[in-house]
C-alpha cells in the first residue's frame, strides 16, 4: 500500500476512512456559536413578553422646507413612540394664513413599524415659512 492512499487498511484488509479528530479550534467556535444562538432566541422571547403592547403613537415635526419648481417641499419626520407598527400613516398638512386654511397637502407612509421614524414630503405651491404649517396624522391600518 502506497503512503500516499486516504484509506487505512483494518484486520480483516478491508479500505476503512482516515477518521480526523475536531480541532479545539472547532470546538470553541462551535461553543460561541451556541452561546450566541442562545442569547439571542432568550432576548426575543423576553422581549415579547416584557413590552407592553400599545398602539402606535405618531407625532411630526418639520424637517426642512425646500424650493422646488412647482413650489415648496416640506419634508417631514413621523416618529412612532408607541409599541405597536402601523401601515398606511396618512399625514395631512395645512397651510393657514390667520384662521384660514389657504393650502392642503397630503402624504402617506407605507409602514412605521415601532420605535421608529421614517421621513416624507408634503408639496405646497405657497411658501410655508410665512404662513402657518400644522401637521397631523389622521388615520393608520395594522400592517
Amino acid at each position: 500500500m502506497r503512503p500516499s492512499d486516504a484509506h487505512a487498511q483494518d484486520a480483516s484488509g478491508g479500505a476503512e476512512p482516515a477518521l480526523e479528530s475536531t480541532s479545539p479550534v472547532e470546538w470553541v467556535i462551535a461553543g460561541l456559536s451556541g452561546l450566541l444562538l442562545a442569547a439571542t432566541l432568550s432576548y426575543m422571547v423576553i422581549f415579547a413578553f416584557s413590552e407592553p403592547r400599545t398602539p402606535p403613537a405618531v407625532t411630526l415635526s418639520v424637517a426642512t422646507v425646500t424650493t422646488t419648481p412647482g413650489g415648496y417641499l416640506v419634508v417631514f419626520r413621523a416618529d412612532n413612540a408607541g409599541g405597536a407598527a402601523a401601515a398606511g400613516v396618512q399625514v395631512s398638512g395645512e397651510l393657514r394664513e390667520g384662521g384660514t386654511v389657504v393650502e392642503t397637502s397630503q402624504a402617506t407612509i407605507d409602514y412605521l413599524p415601532q420605535r421608529s421614524e421614517r421621513r416624507g414630503g408634503l408639496f405646497f405651491t405657497r411658501n410655508p415659512e410665512g404662513l402657518d404649517l400644522n401637521l397631523r396624522a389622521e388615520g393608520y391600518s395594522e400592517p
